[in-house]
């Protein structure tokens, strides 16, 4: 079964199945997912996800009068790996920056970014503010926490891939038959969550020829650009809702935040929620989503 026949199972109760589609942004061909029509939405997955990680939400969505598009990120089949083999934030922002501005017609979005999408949010609220209406942003570590994450033992054991991904021989002792880190990563992260077609996809994407290696490299682009200072600690005016699971070590310290948010900004903390907010709550993040954006960007 293919990658997009495998997601096409697990979305046909939900209705229509969203269209796959490419193009060309940033200097890479991307490919994402899109249903329905009217003003841009951008959602932006995470590790170890793919673009399908929203299907949930772009059928509410589309059945709200947006069009809503979930691209996979910079280097996850079928999107392509990119031949600069830069996968900092830096180009994650640009990336966003970039699609926004192929899809949308006045060059303007809302954004729901998760995990390394939330990375490509920040960064994008930081550098490219015109581009994004509104945005929310679930389970990301702002880099102004990334001082207190450091000295806190308790969340450098929770995030211990950040460290293993970057060790050498990572990549080849992930990416063996049946990803089995993708499963324990799951039930680490989100033991709630069920859903098997799910993860079958998820593997399909990771398992396709380079894409893992692509995915592992993230990791240290986001150290580089930390040791290099290319980082964005801005003052934002976006209006941001950022969302968290309790049980996620980016919780933590997610408090030290808000002090960047200029203009109108919410936090919150979900009880009893690990890494994948919009999965584990679908209905309520989903309507959370929803209800910023009917508020802060309503054209």
């Amino acid at each position: 079964m293919t990658m997009q026949s495998t997601a096409a199972v697990a979305t046909n109760a939900l209705g229509s199945e969203p269209a796959l589609k490419y193009v060309q942004a940033n200097g890479v061909r991307f490919a994402y997912l899109e249903q329905g029509s009217g003003p841009l939405v951008m959602f932006m997955h995470g590790f170890p996800d793919n673009a399908w990680s929203y299907r949930k939400q772009l059928q509410v969505f589309a059945d709200a009068g947006y069009r809503a598009v979930s691209p996979f990120l910079r280097g996850y089949a079928p999107t392509e790996i990119p031949a600069d083999g830069v996968f900092d934030p830096v180009a994650l922002g640009k990336d966003l920056e970039a699609l926004i501005a192929a899809l949308s017609g006045d060059g303007r979005a809302c954004v729901v970014g998760m995990d390394w999408g939330g990375t490509s949010t920040f960064q994008a609220l930081a550098t490219a503010p015109p581009a994004i209406k509104a945005a929310v942003v679930m389970n990301t570590a702002h880099p102004i926490t990334f001082s207190s994450i450091r000295r806190d033992p308790d969340v450098v054991r929770s995030i211990f891939h950040v460290y293993y991904f970057q060790t050498p021989g990572a990549e080849s002792a992930v990416n063996i038959e049946g990803l089995p880190f993708v499963d324990y990563l799951w039930k680490l992260w989100s033991p709630s969550f069920k859903d098997e077609a799910h993860l079958r996809s998820i593997k399909e994407t990771l398992g396709s020829p380079g894409t893992m290696a692509a995915a592992l490299k993230y990791y240290g682009g986001l150290t580089e650009a930390g040791r290099l200072g290319r980082l964005p600690i801005n003052d934002m005016h976006t209006p941001t809702l950022t969302i968290y699971g309790s049980n996620d070590p980016t919780a933590k310290y997610s408090l030290k935040e808000e002090s960047l948010f200029k203009g109108p900004h919410k936090r919150v903390v979900l009880p009893d929620v690990g890494h994948f907010p919009h999965l584990e709550r679908e209905d309520e993040v989903t309507t959370l989503i929803m209800d910023w954006f009917k508020t802060h960007a309503p054209d």
